[in-house]
């Protein structure tokens, strides 16, 4: 499915403050980004391919797209437009892509780009807005397009300012209203791809619209997870006992342990890399 778009992107306004707007309530810091980034580009080298591949994807929506490192990617696969969507705290020096394909919005409050794209994106990001804004955050997703690739943390993920962590089936149950059923074709191919986060691994699940089921390549329809059953939980027994013991913790021990842990990878990345 191809994006209907009448005219290139405009410069738009800046993105509202509003209070679940990450800028107002919590200041991430360049630690945060490079961290997330250095992880995001490692992993969306395998993912991307896999899902261009698999869904012929011509065109796409990152909605938290942070400096663009997911659309880097998908840009060197051919896909246009390849546009990207997060609040106006992202640094236009930061970006990894040209400056034109980033849109400043507030995820978390309704939008409208006026435009359907071939597939959406949005990659832990659920966990990083109110609880209130989820179904908001869901709403901005359909709104765009048929396929949405979907991920958020799980409780007990932990993370920095990691405030919205919920199961899968609170996630389903929103894009459900929506009529959008969930599909596990890429975590099998992934299950031994340590290359790629961890958290994707676990969470990474496609939403498709129940009008296009049949539309989709035999590979993916068959991973539509049935109505009556729940959305598997492939974690680990020993990440299982992790997330349980995390989960009871405040949110704010949480970022705090999040912290030092991307401060520690850092530094031990760029030792490695003086050597």
């Amino acid at each position: 499915m191809n994006a209907s778009r009448s005219s290139p992107p405009e410069t738009k306004p800046p993105a509202s403050t509003a209070p679940n707007d990450p800028s107002a309530n919590y200041a991430y810091d360049g630690t945060f980004y490079r961290y997330i980034q250095d992880g995001a580009v490692r992993s969306a080298r395998v993912i991307a391919p896999l899902v261009v591949d698999r869904l012929g994807t011509s065109s796409l929506l990152d909605v938290g797209c942070g400096a663009g490192a997911w659309l880097s990617e998908y840009r060197k696969l051919g896909v246009q437009p390849c546009l990207g969507v997060d609040g106006d705290y992202v640094k236009a020096a930061d970006l990894l892509v040209p400056q034109e394909t980033f849109i400043a919005r507030d995820i978390s409050l309704p939008f409208d780009l006026m435009e359907r794209f071939a597939l959406v994106q949005c990659l832990e990001v659920g966990e990083h807005i109110e609880t209130a804004a989820s179904g908001t955050l869901v709403a901005n997703l359909v709104r765009h397009g048929d396929c949405i690739l979907f991920s958020a943390a799980i409780p007990g993920q932990g993370g920095e300012n990691h405030i919205n962590e919920r199961p899968y089936e609170f996630w389903r149950a929103l894009f459900a209203e929506h009529g959008y059923m969930p599909y596990d074709f890429l975590r099998p191919l992934l299950r031994r791809a340590k290359e790629v986060e961890i958290w994707y691994r676990h969470n990474v699940m496609l939403y498709v619209a129940a009008s296009r089921h049949g539309t989709l390549p035999v590979e993916v329809s068959q991973s539509r997870v049935p109505d009556n059953e729940p959305i598997a939980n492939v974690c680990s027994p020993l990440y299982r006992m992790r997330t349980a013991i995390l989960a009871g913790l405040p949110v704010s021990w949480l970022s705090h342990l999040a912290i030092l842990k991307h401060r520690s990878i850092l530094l031990s990345r760029m030792v490695r890399g003086q050597r």
